[in-house]
């Protein structure tokens, strides 16, 4: 059984965004992702909005603002039937599977990102077999380096922190978040990205 809540977020800007979290008895709740450019620049904090809307590789700017010390910690990583958004954006099939890798992006030894993958079986062939067996190397440098990589546009969202396994504090009222398709040679994988509250590059 599917069942959906919602809750509501005000911004100081005054408008009002409803956020739409997912459970059924396969998957976590899953945020309400949102095309970026329906997020207006003023609503998003002025420190994060430069990370997330930047096209740029972010684990090639961690391993600089943390003059290299970065790591990569594993998490999860299996064969599943990815969540409905992530089927959707990736073209695939409700009984198609992929492979669903959860990692942390560690700095100075603080988790400072979580990021989730889904690599489809249809995408891992070829020279692409290789992104089956990471192990704790980061996929984003093997993305950013592949001459035949296109990305499409971010798509933001905002969890909270429970959702992603991050501790709450009295003043959490949520964590960002942003996620897009990558093509490979016309091959489509998913990254989204969730800044973790020790988050703090600047």
């Amino acid at each position: 059984m599917v069942w959906q809540r919602l809750c509501s977020v005000t911004f100081n800007t005054g408008s009002r965004v409803l956020y739409a979290f997912q459970t059924s008895r396969f998957h976590k709740q899953e945020p309400n992702w949102l095309d970026c450019k329906k997020f207006p620049r003023s609503v998003l904090p002025a420190k994060d909005a430069r990370w997330l809307l930047d096209t740029g590789s972010l684990t090639a700017h961690l391993r600089r603002v943390s003059q290299g010390q970065f790591h990569v910690e594993v998490l999860f990583q299996r064969w599943q039937i990815p969540r409905l958004s992530e089927r959707r954006l990736l073209g695939m099939g409700d009984r198609d599977w992929g492979l669903i890798r959860e990692v942390r992006l560690h700095c100075h030894n603080e988790p400072w990102v979580y990021a989730r993958s889904v690599l489809p079986a249809t995408s891992l062939v070829g020279r692409l077999d290789r992104l089956r067996t990471l192990d704790n190397r980061p996929l984003g440098h093997l993305l950013f380096t592949d001459p035949h990589m296109s990305r499409d546009r971010y798509e933001i969202c905002r969890v909270p922190a429970m959702a992603v396994g991050a501790s709450e504090s009295e003043q959490d009222d949520g964590l960002w978040g942003r996620r897009s398709r990558f093509l490979l040679s016309g091959h489509p994988i998913m990254v989204s990205e969730i800044f973790l509250p020790a988050f703090r590059p600047w």
